[in-house]
């Protein structure tokens, strides 16, 4: 895939997912919240609710997009390991994560019909790290429509053995 066909869409940013240009390829950033997460944070609904609505308004903005490329169609969300593996200090996230992972798994069951695929991707810190980058690269190229649904770890072995069919 070209620059030019992949979209990065923050899902934490206020702005709306579809005033982008559609691509073929969108990946999806979540980055986290910020701030103190205990359970009683009085802004649920930025903190999880417009992070998934943000997802949902992307893949469905790109949509038509996505399917309509014969095979190249490609949506990757990013998220932190550490959400998606539980953190005691992190709920919020861990609650967006799991959501965005049974997301993806949804996606990447309809995006086969098109052939095209899903997956998420876990980082340590940085989305931008290069193991990351070289995962997106591989996930979202030409002959990679296999690998769909799945959860992909690069976060120096912080996978704990999780091993999914």
């Amino acid at each position: 895939m070209t620059a030019s066909t992949v979209t990065t869409i923050d899902l934490t940013d206020p702005a709306n997912p579809a005033d982008v240009a559609a691509s073929p390829v969108v990946v999806l950033v979540f980055r986290g919240a910020d701030g103190d997460q205990t359970l009683d944070t009085a802004d649920l609904e930025h903190a999880v609710a417009h992070p998934l609505l943000s997802a949902f308004s992307a893949v469905q903005h790109h949509w038509p997009s996505i399917t309509e490329t014969h095979g190249r169609g490609r949506v990757v969300v990013l998220a932190p390991a550490s959400a998606a593996l539980g953190d005691p200090l992190r709920p919020l996230d861990c609650a967006v994560t799991g959501a965005l992972i049974s997301f993806v798994r949804s996606v990447a069951i309809e995006l086969q019909r098109h052939g095209g695929a899903a997956n998420a991707i876990f980082f340590d810190t940085d989305p931008n790290e290069p193991a990351v980058t070289e995962l997106i690269a591989t996930v979202t190229a030409e002959h990679a429509t296999a690998v769909t649904g799945q959860e992909l770890y690069a976060a120096n072995g912080a996978d704990l053995g999780r091993l999914h069919p």
